[in-house]
């Protein structure tokens, strides 16, 4: 009894103490209400934020802009809106008796202030001329790569980015607006104002903005080397006034993994195949395999070289300010292992980023960074993994290796693997050092040094071994490649700013002056004593087999450059510049090139007639016009070139005479290859800044493209002389949209880009009326006059000969019986020849595009980013060749065996016209690719008891899901040789497969 009432009477007191508890709560709510308005036009702004200040308590204003809330008498109201400057309502400063509380919103004019960092300085967004596109550091957090170029990816309109390979630590292939050469056509990089041709060395987490400078009025400054566009990378650097350091890090970890496998035949299917073989020949052969279907499903040799490998990055970071000066300092660990098996790469890397106030007038800073990366470099076994027979085993139970170059001719691709011993290291510091002064009020001058150093070197090891007769090797040798690059770059310029009544102006003068000097050297060994690294250098092995080489690679450019930026009255906006250059590459007759480039601005919306139509808050219209350069070529075209290694034999008895002769004529007169460009662009805003557009038409033309003309065969020069005498056009339209808006906690936004490119050679010269690429057989590629580069030449194909009335009835090349292709007289002689070979389609897509969604509720966050091309072609090389008698893809299953079996897939051959380069072996390169996921979570305002700032979690996925209709590892093909080639663009001769890549990833700022 005793024990209840004490029970009911700790009931009711609990019951008392809630009641007290709630009343005192509601005694201190106060009930408020009021109106969001624009404080300009006086509209009610429906669905802004109203949000109690450190709190989740809040409400959204309605349709005409009202709201009620309950809150205590001390809160903190934070109101906000998408394109509006958020503003926060004291309560305290108010009478206790004042219930309402409007609150007029400022337009957020941020995007007219935006700055953006152009060619040799900075610029107002709104006061931009030319073409150029913008994406900030932090929109590349979460896609996990060792490589900042392939991070662009669908970021930037009018840009193109192909990954190279899927190698740890590969880069990526890069064009803006089109390819307008037929050389390197590649875009110059200036990362803190060093201009340089690779940036394998940066890491994404040090990057503050990449700008993509794309048309002659924004790349004109560049000069000779602004035709393939310029990216201007700018790293981050200490901005928070405040005394105290920040500190932020930045980690993930992830997995990857092949994202998609070739379908191959498996062991029976193969056996059967290769029986088909022998019986398809003339005469007819006996079957090799007795019984195909004993040997079951096989060897996948997919399975057998490729992996789940690990990715990881940690990066931590410190910045701050005082008054007299900025810092930020961060180190850089990346690891990515190969998805082949026995490959990886690493990279560590230190960045020191200072400026210093020494006065007023002066300061002093300097750009440092330090990177050394190693790796191994995996065999390349996809080749032979693709045509390796799937009959025999990678290892028997005797871990003996299977023999795979009885019939596929191939090497077995494990014991490529296990034999591989080939490492790559390499060092690299970068450093730019300025001074800027300012004097007379709105000068200011500035100097600045730049240095890039670089280290690689390479170490092949291949030991003794017998794994058949068709793969062993009897004495070991090893290779080493080293290489030594040194860059500097002296910069001087002098600019005026000022801002007077109606008129902004910014005049910039320089003058600069680069060198760069690269040096390869290396040498080969066989017979080394042992095969341990220990033994892993020249001076152990054999003097008698001794190689060795060594070469050079130097050039210069000096330099004059002028710029005028003129805006009057917010309205009409004018840009002239010009820049002078002169290189060692070129002949004595045209050492100097001159590039200049003007363009005209009308801010549209600043005018009487549309400043009070509030819909529209940004409206501007932009032309351009300019002449850029490209010199990237060899440093030795207009000189000639003696070969010292030509011995002839003379005499009786005959005995070896040393000799040199000129193998290449030089050419005094080549110069610049010079691109002529016109934009037309719009910018628009809407509906306060929720709806943003930017549209641009292109059109550029190069002209005295440098070209190898033939000549005599009896003036006996090794090469072709090089002369000015290609012409290429490229024309299209760069489209970019975005929505972004928020409806209370929930923001959203939406991007869209496309760009479309036309590519046209408009002449070669010189006679010239094609340009052949020839793969290791057939003639692959051809470029000609009134198409794209590198189109792909071959027969158009007619289905297959289905019986011997249609080897009679139809034109043949010679030999073909049923079951063979047949192709089409395209020129009607009815004759198939060379003669009826055509262009079957371009490697150039005609349109790009992204688009992507972001999602944040309180500290939630979600981003999905997708990419694709279309109007492309891909050359499916590997299927093309075959020697012996190597695997099959899945497709031949479907071969024609009889008549009315197959009208698309021939009887099966090791050879013969079914191999001929046609259309049988192009793809549509159309691809849409799932490119990046992301799901967050930050947690904020936990630094009182912490210390730490934020911390965010998130989980992404890269390269999730390719949607594409092309059979081999991934439709994004450079090509098998020369990446930077574009008469070979777009051939698959095993291409390296990009990995699907999921991470978990931690930021914290403390």
């Amino acid at each position: 009894m005793k024990k209840k009432t004490f029970t009911n009477l700790l009931a009711h007191c609990s019951l008392l103490i809630a009641f007290v508890f709630f009343a005192q709560t509601g005694l201190a709510q106060k009930a408020i209400a009021g109106m969001v308005y624009d404080a300009k036009t006086n509209e009610p702004i429906p669905g802004a934020s109203i949000v109690v200040k450190n709190t989740t308590q809040g409400t959204v204003s309605d349709i005409d802009g009202k709201y009620q809330l309950n809150v205590s008498p001390k809160a903190t109201l934070v109101v906000s809106f998408v394109g509006y400057t958020t503003q926060e309502v004291f309560l305290a400063d108010q009478p206790a008796s004042v219930n309402l509380f409007d609150v007029a919103m400022q337009q957020d004019d941020q995007l007219l202030k935006e700055t953006v960092v152009v060619g040799y300085g900075t610029q107002r967004k709104s006061d931009l001329t030319g073409a150029i596109s913008s994406v900030k550091g932090k929109d590349l957090q979460g896609i996990s790569s060792g490589s900042v170029d392939q991070l662009l990816e669908g970021k930037i309109s009018g840009v193109q980015v192909t990954p190279t390979s899927g190698r740890p630590g590969a880069s990526a292939i890069i064009r803006v607006r089109g390819v307008g050469t037929l050389n390197d056509a590649s875009p110059l990089f200036v990362v803190d104002g060093l201009l340089m041709n690779d940036i394998s060395f940066l890491n994404n987490n040090d990057i503050e903005s990449v700008e993509t400078l794309k048309d002659a009025s924004a790349t004109a400054i560049y000069g000779s080397r602004g035709a393939n566009g310029v990216i201007i990378i700018t790293t981050k650097k200490g901005t928070k006034n405040s005394g105290k350091t920040t500190f932020t890090l930045n980690s993930y970890y992830g997995q990857q993994q092949l994202s998609k496998k070739i379908g191959l035949a498996n062991a029976t299917e193969y056996a059967t195949l290769a029986n088909e073989v022998l019986a398809n020949l003339s005469p007819p052969q006996p079957p090799v395999f007795k019984d195909p279907v004993s040997f079951g499903v096989g060897t996948d040799w997919q399975n057998v070289i490729f992996q789940k490998a690990p990715i990881q990055n940690v990066n931590l970071s410190a910045s701050g300010a005082t008054d007299k000066m900025s810092y930020y300092i961060s180190g850089d660990y990346f690891y990515q292992g190969g998805i082949v098996v026995g490959g990886d790469y690493q990279r560590l890397s230190l960045r020191l980023n200072n400026e210093y106030k020494l006065t007023d007038a002066v300061k002093l800073g300097n750009s440092l960074v330090f990177s050394n990366t190693s790796g191994i470099n995996a065999a390349d076994v996809i080749y032979n993994a693709y045509y390796a027979d799937p009959t025999v085993a990678a290892r028997d139970s005797n871990n003996t290796y299977g023999n795979t170059g009885n019939k596929s001719s191939v090497a077995n691709p494990a014991a490529q693997i296990d034999y591989n011993k080939n490492a790559q290291s390499g060092y690299r510091a970068l450093g730019n050092f300025y001074i800027s002064i300012d004097f007379l009020k709105h000068f200011t001058f500035k100097t600045s040094v730049g240095l890039d150093l670089a280290y690689n070197q390479g170490k092949s090891f291949t030991p003794v071994f017998h794994v058949s007769p068709q793969q062993y090797n009897d004495i070991n040798q090893l290779n080493l490649d080293q290489s030594k690059s040194i860059n500097t770059l002296w910069e001087n310029t002098l600019s005026y700013d000022n801002t007077f009544g109606k008129h902004r102006i910014n005049v910039l003068v320089g003058y600069t002056s680069q060198t760069t000097n690269t040096e390869r050297y290396g040498g080969s060994r066989k017979s080394l004593p042992g095969e341990t690294p220990d033994f892993w250098y020249l001076d152990p092995g054999d003097p008698n087999s001794q190689t060795n080489f060594n070469s050079a690679d130097p050039s210069s450019i000096l330099s004059y450059l002028g710029r005028v930026n003129y805006t009057f009255n917010n309205k009409y906006l004018f840009t002239a510049s010009v820049r002078r250059d002169g290189s060692s590459k070129f002949g004595v007759n045209n050492r100097y090139g001159n590039f200049p480039s003007f363009a005209l601005g009308w801010r549209v919306k600043e005018e009487d007639f549309l400043k009070n139509v509030n819909w529209i808050d940004n409206l501007k219209l932009r032309a351009s016009y300019g002449v850029i350069g490209n010199e990237k070529i060899g440093t030795n075209k207009g000189r000639p070139l003696i070969d010292n290694n030509l011995n002839p034999v003379f005499g009786n008895p005959s005995v070896i005479n040393i000799g040199a002769t000129a193998t290449t004529l030089p050419n005094p007169d080549i110069k610049w290859e010079s691109t002529a460009q016109t934009d037309v662009g719009l910018e628009m805003a809407f509906f306060r800044n929720r709806l943003t557009a930017e549209i641009d038409y292109y059109q550029r033309t190069t002209d005295g493209i440098l070209i190898a003309v033939p000549i005599p065969l009896y003036v006996g020069t090794a090469t072709f002389p090089t002369v000015n005498a290609a012409k290429v056009e490229n024309k299209g339209i760069d489209l970019t949209l975005g929505w972004r808006d928020k409806i209370g906690d929930f923001g959203y936004n939406i991007g869209i880009i496309g760009s479309t490119v036309n590519n046209k050679v408009l002449a070669l010269g010189q006679g010239n009326t094609e340009l052949l690429f020839l793969g290791n057989i057939f003639t692959l590629t051809r470029t000609s006059i009134g198409s794209s580069i590198g189109e792909f030449f071959g027969y158009k194909t007619l289905g297959v000969l289905q019986n011997a009335g249609d080897t009679k009835n139809y034109p043949i090349v010679k030999g073909e019986v049923p079951g063979d292709l047949r192709f089409q007289d395209t020129n009607g002689d009815g004759v198939i020849d060379a003669k009826d070979r055509v262009n079957l389609g371009s490697p150039i897509p005609n349109l790009i595009y992204s688009f992507n969604l972001g999602m944040n509720y309180k500290g939630f966050d979600a981003t999905v980013f997708f990419s694709g091309v279309s109007g492309n072609k891909i050359l499916n090389y590997k299927k093309m060749l075959r020697f012996n008698t190597p695997n099959f893809e899945s497709s031949t299953l479907n071969r024609w065996t009889g008549e009315g079996t197959s009208t698309s897939e021939p009887r099966v051959t090791n050879g013969g016209v079914d191999y001929s380069m046609s259309d049988r072996f192009l793809s549509d390169g159309s691809f849409l690719s799932l490119r990046n996921v992301q799901l967050g979570y930050t947690l904020t305002g936990i630094g009182k008891a912490t210390g730490i700032s934020s911390v965010r979690v998130y989980v992404a996925g890269t390269n999730l899901v390719m949607w594409s209709n092309y059979t081999g590892f991934t439709p994004q093909v450079t090509n098998s040789g020369d990446a930077n080639n574009p008469l070979s663009t777009g051939i698959d001769g095993g291409v390296y497969p990009v990995a699907k890549t999921y991470t978990v990833g931690l930021n914290v700022v403390f």
